[in-house]
């Protein structure tokens, strides 16, 4: 037995459908760390948006997401008020760095080497320091990690401050009575961290932006795939962004109880 789609709904499965949150209480909200003290003593103003991760990169099938979701981050910032450098100051620094102390993630084994990350971060610091008045470095990251949707009516996806509904794909008669819902499944959020330019760490959140899988309805046993159309809705975007820089900029209708 399946569960009958509405007319209406069956003439957009080809389309992924999903849900911003809608405000209220969200116990999923990242438990950020936030030094305002020192913010407050040392106030930013300008800004440079490193163009690479802290961690290791985001997935080939991502980057092109991740640019986007940079390019709004950059825009977010802006309109709150900060002054954000151009990005070549940051890679020229981080190249110079990178020829001390090598690469500092290694694609063979997907993994980050500290202490070069450290001396390149270090040597990065000191040459945006010299040659630059910002204040501060922005590491923006979309990263992907699993979720999972309930097995309530509406079967959301709740992480980091966003509630999401699941995601549908092709046309067909419905999703089984049966469905297993609580399958590990792709989802995509922003990490945001910030270092004051002497490198302390003042800032440090994340905010949830969407899945990355849906149920294809195509199939004769509808099942999770990876998504056709990944990160299209520039308001789920924008709601993830809102959620990792808060309250560095405060989010108005913040989900959490800080």
């Amino acid at each position: 037995m399946r569960i009958i789609l509405l007319v209406a709904v069956a003439l957009i499965l080809s389309s992924v459908v999903s849900c911003s949150s809608s405000g209220g209480y969200n116990p999923t909200v990242f438990d950020y760390g936030y030094e305002a003290e020192k913010i407050a003593a040392k106030p930013i103003k300008k800004v440079v948006l490193a163009p690479v991760s802290m961690g290791a990169p985001a997935p080939s099938y991502l980057q092109k997401r991740e640019r986007k979701v940079k390019a709004m981050v950059k825009q977010y910032l802006e309109s709150n008020g900060y002054e954000v450098l151009p990005n070549y100051h940051f890679e020229n620094a981080w190249k110079q760095a990178s020829r001390t102390y090598g690469n500092v993630y290694d694609p063979s084994t997907g993994k980050i080497d500290i202490k070069a990350w450290r001396g390149a971060m270090i040597t990065t610091g000191e040459i945006l320091r010299d040659q630059t008045d910002t204040d501060a470095i922005i590491f923006a990251d979309l990263f992907e990690h699993e979720v999972q949707h309930s097995n309530s009516m509406k079967h959301y996806a709740r992480w980091y401050g966003v509630t999401r509904k699941p995601a549908l794909q092709g046309s067909g008669t419905g999703v089984p009575v049966d469905f297993d819902w609580s399958q590990r499944i792709k989802a995509a959020s922003l990490m945001v961290t910030v270092y004051d330019i002497s490198l302390t760490r003042v800032f440090a959140s994340r905010g949830g932006i969407d899945t990355l899988y849906a149920v294809d309805l195509k199939r004769s046993n509808p099942a999770f795939v990876r998504r056709k159309k990944m990160l299209k809705s520039e308001d789920n975007i924008e709601e993830g962004i809102e959620l990792a820089f808060h309250p560095f900029i405060t989010m108005k209708n913040y989900p959490g109880n800080k």
